[in-house]
């Protein structure tokens, strides 16, 4: 059977072996056999392999003693040598050997790198100026480089390249100033770069901060009237130049002088040449060639005098600034404003620059902001009354356009009838504006110069109307609700709680629209007087082609004139065409048209007079009287308003229908006085005469009927005017008057029923004219009222047919 050995290791003792059998014991020495001989081989592999590290331990071991011995022997001998006149005999002779080397090398090298610096500078400067860099880092160059010009114009050899040189740096230097000027003068930079530039300018001029304010401010002043120079876009430089100085004055109380100050103490740091960006440029070398320049520029340290300027003395100089700055700011808006004719343009500048000032006027030390405002004020309402007045004054254009228009105007203008109005199927497309326009254009006689004239006048009216738009925006403006929040507590107090809004509101806009319509009134004014010289001068030619333009010209802009008021409120302007000063044309007029028809008339009824009718069987009434005007009466009237509508319709104004009426009146009245003198006297004669008189009234006639051809008159009306007076004794003469008479009268009832007129003198003539033909008629006061009813009666059948004299 077999048995599994334990573990020799479990063991305490040998003597714990035994305890098992034989066999097992035996397995027990095996094992421990075969472990011993494991042991053995691994016990002799460790022994070697620590046996090769002791080896090498020890050969390290001998290394080091023998390096020990020989660093023993080296420090034995170092420490013989380093006593003291060993130490001095070998720096003796070291600084001999460098100084002789050094003395012989120092010149060439001195000069070569110096040279070469100087040649690389305005590399360096031009590199920097093109691409923006710091002008404080060119100035720094610029001042080493002048240093290094300066050794080497001292040398005993100098070549031509150093004065070239120095002539690129004198152009640089006056090109980095130009920078510098430039950047000073700019608004949009922060405080530091300003800052910066004003160190670059004094380390390039070697000024103080006096020196550097002063310059400062300089420079802003020419910016700020350079930018008032400018022609184009008037309110925008107008803003640019006062935010200027205000930024001036913000800017300079941010810098100087403490900034500034701090800012020039940190030059004197360290020489130049140690400083950081200037080894930082490449092109200089200044690693290599440090050592070599001449100790001037290698040791040259800036020095400027920071604490110059002291606050009571920039404050004062501030002060004094601002005071030239406002005055030439003022003259420089002034002197824009003289080239600046839009009335927008103005306005806009002055609603920006009172605010602006409102907002920022505070900040600026040394002025007292109220009366800036006043001044502002003033020279914003003198330009804009300049310019009004301006506009109103070129009304004297248009008078001279109608002079000359008049001119030459010789020939009738007679009106083109409304039938002929459309040239043309374009005419009619768009809603037919065209067509419409045509029409109305016709209608009121409106030809090409008449046009041409008023649509100046409307162009002259609509310039000065401008100003409505511009009054009406000033006194909209709220200026204390808008900027009460940015207005400090003093700057309400000096422009007082109300004061603002109604100078600004109140004043400003009411001034405006009185001079406004002063200047209205005077240039209406003006045009009066120079049309009624015009009148005058037509009175005496007496053309009927001028009267009628200068009639439309008038009456276009008189209806035009109502419109030229600021607001509706405003009374309206008189109209300078009096009734009175145009009279003389509608005379001119009325004269041209009256006395061909009276003409015609007269000779007319002197016809009927010599002839006979039949009228009377159509008379009515009991007893029979005329129901109708004679046929001359009619074609009196006919002819008249013929002519007046060949005129044109548009030219008779109520003035005008008056003052015709009143010319006609008088003229027929005559015609009428004479044509009952002849029923009065011709009739008995007529009775009477015989064939001696017969040849004679011939005569008579033949010449009367060439006289009618002339006039116009032919066909049916010259047969009837040319049928001959019968004579025949056995009419009643007395009854053939009678009835002559009573149409006569009715002639006179129904034309002086068309002819009524506000005058006085034409009705009383007609009124006395028909009592003495009443009276020689025998017409009772029952049948003049018969009479007067029908000729009412007939005037409403026919009143339509003589429109133009209603």
């Amino acid at each position: 059977m077999a048995t599994e050995a334990p573990d020799p290791r479990t063991f305490k003792s040998w003597e714990d072996a035994f305890q098992y059998p034989i066999p097992v014991v035996r397995k027990l020495e095996t094992q421990l056999r075969s472990s011993a001989g494991e042991n053995r081989e691994k016990l002799r592999s460790l022994v070697g392999t620590s046996y090769r590290d002791l080896l090498d331990t020890a050969e390290t071991i001998i290394d080091m003693e023998k390096r020990m011995e020989s660093v023993e022997s080296k420090l034995a001998r170092v420490g013989q040598n380093c006593n003291t006149r060993v130490l001095e005999k070998t720096t003796g002779n070291t600084a001999k050997m460098e100084g002789h080397k050094r003395s012989r090398d120092l010149e060439r090298y001195t000069f070569a790198s110096q040279l070469a610096v100087l040649e690389n500078s305005p590399v360096v400067m031009g590199r920097l100026m093109k691409s923006e860099g710091s002008y404080l880092l060119i100035a720094k160059v610029l001042v080493i480089s002048r240093l290094l010009h300066k050794a080497l114009s001292q040398g005993k050899y100098k070549p031509p390249i150093v004065d070239q040189l120095r002539d690129r740096l004198g152009a640089l230097r006056r090109r980095l100033l130009r920078r510098i000027d430039k950047r000073l003068a700019s608004t949009t930079g922060d405080p530091m770069t300003l800052v910066e530039s004003m160190c670059a300018y004094s380390l390039a001029t070697s000024s103080t901060p006096t020196d550097v304010l002063r310059h400062f401010h300089h420079v802003r002043m020419e910016e700020m009237v350079k930018t008032l120079k400018t022609k184009d876009d008037l309110a925008k430089h107008g803003i640019e130049a006062m935010k200027l100085c205000l930024q001036t004055c913000q800017d300079t109380q941010a810098i100087f002088p403490r900034r500034l100050a701090d800012s020039l103490a940190k030059l004197k740091a360290h020489p130049l040449v140690q400083d950081p960006d200037v080894r930082a440029l490449y092109e200089l070398d200044l690693d290599i060639h440090d050592r070599w320049i001449s100790d001037e520029a290698r040791n040259y340290t800036p020095w400027p005098r920071h604490d110059e300027l002291q606050r009571p003395e920039a404050e004062r100089l501030l002060h004094q600034w601002s005071k030239q700055s406002i005055s030439a700011f003022l003259k420089g808006i002034k002197a824009i404003l003289q080239r600046a004719d839009q009335l927008k343009e103005v306005a806009s500048l002055r609603q920006d620059l009172i605010e602006t000032w409102i907002i920022s006027g505070s900040r600026m030390v040394g002025v007292k902001t109220a009366h800036v405002l006043d001044d502002l004020r003033d020279t914003m309402n003198h330009q804009l009354e300049a310019i009004v007045r301006s506009r109103t004054q070129s009304l004297q254009a248009i008078v001279s356009e109608l002079t000359t228009e008049l001119s030459s105007r010789a020939t009738s203008n007679r009106n083109t009838s409304l039938w002929v109005a459309v040239s043309s199927a374009d005419d009619l497309t768009n809603g037919a504006q065209a067509f419409k326009m045509n029409i109305i254009s016709t209608h009121q006689g409106r030809d090409p110069a008449v046009i041409r004239i008023v649509s100046k006048f409307d162009a002259w009216m609509t310039s000065v109307l401008e100003v409505k738009a511009i009054v009406k925006s000033m006194k909209e403006t709220r200026w204390d609700d808008t900027f009460t929040d940015d207005v400090d507590d003093d700057s309400d107090d000096e422009f007082g709680a109300d004061s603002k809004q109604t100078l600004l509101s109140d004043d400003d806009p009411r001034l405006l629209e009185e001079v406004t319509q002063e200047a209205l009134s005077k240039s209406l004014k003006s045009l009066g007087h120079n049309v009624g010289e015009i009148i005058q001068k037509l009175a005496g030619a007496t053309s009927v082609p001028q009267t009628t333009f200068l009639l439309r010209i008038v009456r276009e802009i008189g209806d035009r004139i109502p419109k030229l008021r600021l607001h509706d409120k405003t009374t309206p302007l008189p109209s300078p065409f009096t009734s009175n000063l145009l009279s003389p044309l509608h005379t001119i007029l009325a004269q041209d048209i009256i006395n061909p028809t009276v003409l015609m008339y007269q000779k007319a009824i002197r016809k009927a007079v010599k002839g006979r009718t039949n009228s009377h069987i159509l008379w009515e009434g009991h007893p029979p009287l005329p129901a109708q005007p004679s046929p001359s009466a009619f074609r009196f009237l006919q002819p008249l308003v013929k002519s007046m509508g060949e005129y044109g319709a548009d030219l008779w104004a109520p003035d005008g229908v008056q003052i015709l009426k009143t010319l006609a009146a008088e003229n027929i009245s005559e015609v009428w006085s004479k044509a009952f003198e002849n029923i009065q006297a011709l009739l008995p004669k007529a009775a009477k005469a015989g064939g001696d008189h017969r040849g004679k009234e011939e005569q008579e006639e033949k010449k009367e009927e060439e006289e009618l051809i002339d006039n116009g008159i032919e066909g049916s009306e010259k047969e009837e005017l040319k049928k001959p007076i019968d004579t025949e004794t056995s009419v009643d003469m007395e009854k053939l008057k009678k009835e002559k008479l009573k149409q006569l009268l009715f002639d006179v009832l129904y034309i002086q029923r068309s002819l009524e007129t506000s005058s006085m003198a034409p009705l009383a003539l007609m009124e006395r004219l028909l009592a003495t033909i009443q009276k020689d008629s025998d017409v009772d006061e029952v049948a003049l009222g018969r009479l007067r009813k029908n000729t009412a009666d007939y005037w409403k059948k026919t009143y339509l047919l003589f429109a133009l004299l209603a």
